[in-house]
């Protein structure tokens, strides 16, 4: 994948969506949307979740922060768990190769 993350979240029509926000990923998770790849941002230090193109994902990240949208709690904290241990397994293995 391209060194292409940047700060903060944007759509990127080449790529897809990406966020820093975990809790918005674990939403987009939980709502469907297929993340494609998560990577560190070397000078950041932020974790990056790279999500598919989707031609609703604006729309979901519009509820979400409007907390309109309706999801399943229990999945929504499993996705959390387990985007924050992919969020340590990255900055581990960043640390080990630096």
């Amino acid at each position: 994948m391209a060194e292409s993350f940047v700060t903060g979240d944007m759509f990127d029509s080449d790529s897809g969506y990406q966020t820093c926000d975990l809790y918005l990923a674990a939403f987009f998770v939980s709502a469907g949307c297929k993340m494609i790849d998560s990577k560190r941002n070397k000078s950041s230090k932020r974790v990056y979740f790279l999500f598919e193109k989707n031609p609703v994902i604006n729309e979901l990240k519009l509820k979400y922060f409007s907390r309109e949208a309706k999801i399943d709690a229990l999945t929504f904290a499993d996705n959390i768990k387990s985007l924050k241990s992919l969020c340590h397994n990255i900055i581990n293995i960043s640390q080990v190769s630096a």
